[in-house]
This record gives C-alpha cells, structure tokens and sequence, in this order.
C-alpha cells in the first residue's frame, strides 16, 4: 500500500529557517507591545461553539473501561489504518 502525497511531507521538513537578527526581533516586540488587540464572542456564537463541541459520555467511557480490564476489549486495526491514513490526507491537502 502506498501513501500518496510523501513528496509534500519530505519538502515541508526541508525548508531552511531564518535565524532572525537582534535588531528584528527587537523591532518586532515593540511593535507587538505597542498594539492593542482584543476579541469578543457574541452569545450567538458561544451557543454555536456549544452545539457543535462534542458531548462527553461518561457512560460509554466506563464501559470501555470494564472491557479492557476484563479483557473483552477488541481493537480492530484496519479502522486505526484507515482513520490514520484518512488524518495524514486530510493534513497533506491542507
């Protein structure tokens, strides 16, 4: 099986950085310090964010929790393959 896309990953890690200058970085934070910034969430938003955050089931935590301790727990590999070849396409594309 081959993964697609390895060319992008080797190019990404190949990439020369730039040490800043003194000078640079000196300009930079007096720049950042002077500026003033702030953010503000409507309620419409916050409910937004609510909705769409996952729930917490601590019921389905505990029942993991009891099978893997009883030993009945079963993983299945090819669906961590597929979610983890599915993340790596995701992060490639973007």
């Amino acid at each position: 099986m081959k993964i697609d896309n390895s060319g992008k990953v080797a190019a990404a890690y190949g990439a020369p950085v730039r040490a800043a200058k003194k000078e640079d970085a000196a300009t930079t934070a007096s720049q950042t310090a002077s500026r003033s910034e702030s953010v503000a969430i409507s309620s419409q938003g916050l409910a937004k964010a609510a909705q769409a955050a996952e729930v917490f089931d601590a019921d389905k935590v505990a029942a993991i929790k009891a099978a893997i301790a009883a030993g009945e727990f079963k993983i299945n590999p090819e669906a961590i393959a597929d979610s983890l070849i599915a993340s790596t396409r995701e992060l490639l594309a973007g």
